[in-house]
């Protein structure tokens, strides 16, 4: 930005429209000094002071310390004076924007009290920021309580619009109301030029969608095919149960066929002996058994564990809200650097 160092006169209170102030000020009519209606004397005296140490300052250099006193100035009285001063500190401060805000507000009353040079900056000044450093911005917004600001200052309660000025490349319009979803926008500004914003805030139910982080067969996929593992796990307990009582059926009929009886010495039975040899088609049946056991076993393992896995990814893949309009984008950075009498450094703005 081509900063402008303002050299011209500053304001006065002492002008020839405005007399200085005594202890006890004569009343002067509110046609007089439209002004000072409603401004007691006390906050009169108290701006005074006020503005006296920050046109010293801004005088010696001194800008921020300046603005700080002409703010607190207003404060108690809302003179076109301060607003000149304020105006030129901040121009010098690399604040265009609110610069050119506060020359407006010098000239709310035609120009009083101010003297013609002064009125003759405010032009010159006014025409340069708008040629060279500004934009005119018209935001407008239908939501009836929707609170609009500007690079965090309030400018706007909807429905109504608002025009002022505003730097291109730093200026940030939010739009918030509760129960809707914030609105944030940077506006496209050309130096010179006008621009018309419209905000529209979206109810936050309008503006939900719900989503899964992925596909819902994936998880019942996992969840059935666990289950049937499961199935197969007890399909083969079931035969590997039924191989088992095959083979003790059949040994127990081949003991039963080569039983051998057990006589004592005066020929009384006394039992009996078997020597039965399982077949190969017993030893099959034993063999089956254990492997529809190893088979029943893995069944179960593998089964209970993809059941389990599937149970966890469908509680992972539960549905989810999501925004889907009104996304904010951070602001960048804006650092502006100072250099004055009082000290040097950085004015920086980070967008989070």
């Amino acid at each position: 930005m081509r900063k402008l160092v303002v050299s011209c006169l500053l304001a006065s209170f002492a002008l020839p429209s405005m007399p200085a102030f005594a202890d006890d000020p004569p009343p002067v009519s509110g046609e007089a000094r439209p002004w000072a209606v409603g401004v007691s004397n006390d906050d009169q005296k108290s701006a005074l002071a006020l503005f006296t140490e920050g046109t010293q300052l801004l005088k010696d250099a001194y800008f921020k310390r300046a603005v700080a006193l002409y703010r607190q100035a207003l404060t108690r009285w809302d003179h076109p004076a301060i607003h000149f001063n304020l105006a030129k500190a901040l121009m010098n401060l690399d604040e265009p924007a609110e610069a050119y805000a506060h020359f407006e507000s010098a000239m709310k009353f035609g120009g009083q009290p101010l003297d013609d040079d002064q009125i003759q900056q405010i032009v010159q000044n006014k025409q340069y920021l708008y040629d060279n450093e500004l934009a005119e911005l018209t935001v407008s917004v239908q939501e009836t309580g929707a609170i609009v600001t500007l690079n965090g200052t309030q400018i706007l309660v909807g429905p109504g619009s608002w025009t002022g000025m505003a730097q291109p490349g730093k200026a940030t319009l939010i739009a918030a109301k509760e129960g809707f979803q914030t609105a944030q926008v940077k506006p496209d500004l050309v130096v010179g030029k006008k621009k018309d914003v419209a905000l529209e805030l979206v109810p936050i139910s309008d503006s939900i969608q719900y989503e899964r982080p992925f596909s819902n067969a994936i998880p019942w996929s996992v969840l059935v095919g666990g289950i049937v593992i499961l199935g197969g796990g007890a399909l083969a307990n079931w035969q590997a149960s039924s191989a088992y009582k095959e083979y003790d059926d059949g040994v127990e009929a081949c003991n039963r066929e080569s039983a051998t009886a057990i006589n004592d010495d005066t020929g009384t039975p006394r039992g009996e002996v078997t020597g039965c040899v399982p077949d190969s088609s017993l030893k099959d049946s034993q063999d089956r058994g254990k492997l529809m056991e190893t088979l029943s076993l893995a069944g179960y393992i593998a089964g209970g564990t993809l059941t389990a896995a599937g149970i966890v990814l469908m509680v992972i893949n539960r549905e989810r809200p999501v925004q889907t309009e009104g996304t904010i984008t951070p602001n960048p950075v804006s650092v502006i650097p100072y250099l004055g009498p009082d000290g040097a450094g950085f004015s920086a703005t980070v967008g989070f």
